[in-house]
């Protein structure tokens, strides 16, 4: 039995931050915040990785990201297996798009943890960016809009 899942992924917004966590403006999500993939070859019981957009830092100062979410979680129908931050210099550059856990083109699971935190330097797209693994467990009842990246400019913490 197939699935279908369609991906948009847009970072959420500056109407997004609640009043402890303001919204910033300082990280763009480039060409793939604005990707609209889908796949209607999913295969319930199958793990996936998906990638979240690689950030780029338009600033003039560093920014340290901490955390990456999908806003509102996965859609019914997709169970969080894991989450990893990996290089670009580990997968051969950024990633878009699904990638079936342990198929030929696997470059992500036997990749060790190195870290959750990384800093982007003014001015560039990051060296890391965020994967998630999920298991299909059913049809799929919609989508991964957006997500939220979380991630500190001198002292203050952003979303």
């Amino acid at each position: 039995m197939a699935a279908f899942l369609t991906v948009w992924l847009i970072p959420a917004g500056s109407g997004a931050a609640g009043a402890r966590t303001p919204a910033g403006d300082a990280l763009d999500g480039g060409l793939a915040s604005q990707a609209d993939l889908s796949s209607d070859g999913l295969r319930i019981g199958e793990e996936y990785w998906l990638s979240l957009p690689q950030v780029t830092n338009v600033s003039g100062e560093p920014v340290t990201v901490f955390k990456a979410r999908f806003v509102g979680g996965l859609p019914h129908g997709l169970e969080l297996i894991d989450r990893k931050v990996v290089s670009t210099e580990d997968t051969g550059g950024y990633g878009m798009g699904l990638l079936e856990v342990k198929s030929p083109g696997d470059d992500v699971t036997g990749l060790p943890e190195r870290t959750d935190t990384f800093t982007v330097t003014p001015h560039e797209p990051a060296h890391w960016y965020h994967k998630v693994r999920f298991r299909v467990t059913g049809p799929v009842t919609d989508d991964t809009s957006q997500c939220r990246f979380w991630y500190r400019q001198g002292p203050v913490k952003y979303r």
